[in-house]
């Protein structure tokens, strides 16, 4: 892949973080009222938007597979992501800002709290 390309696909991918990290407006009709509970958008939104900032850093060096892993968790039907559970859901956002940031999980860490 060349240059140009790569920045292209990592414009696009952090600007669905930047959409994803946004809460949805409720449907109206009928089915579900959102595709992504509202809460765990909150709740990813800090990391999402910060692996979208990394991945705006054409300095920065990413492993396509650590990319693939953030784009699946937010198109995904199947993640976390689109799922109830916020805190499940918070910790897998966190844990893919750690590996786009190349940062370590420090085993003891505390967690952040999120209010729901």
């Amino acid at each position: 892949m060349n240059h140009k390309r790569i920045s292209r696909t990592r414009r696009r991918l952090a600007g669905k973080l930047d959409r994803a990290a946004i809460p949805e407006h409720p449907f109206r009709g009928r089915g579900p009222r959102y595709l992504v509970d509202a809460r765990v958008t909150a709740a990813c939104a800090p990391s999402l938007r910060v692996i979208a900032a990394r991945l705006r850093d054409d300095t920065a060096v990413l492993d396509e597979d650590d990319l693939g892993e953030v784009r699946r968790f937010v198109t995904s039907g199947d993640s976390l992501f689109f799922g109830q559970d916020i805190m499940a859901a918070h910790v897998e956002a966190n844990r893919l800002e750690h590996v786009i940031l190349g940062i370590d999980a420090v085993p003891g860490e505390p967690q952040l709290e999120i209010a729901v």
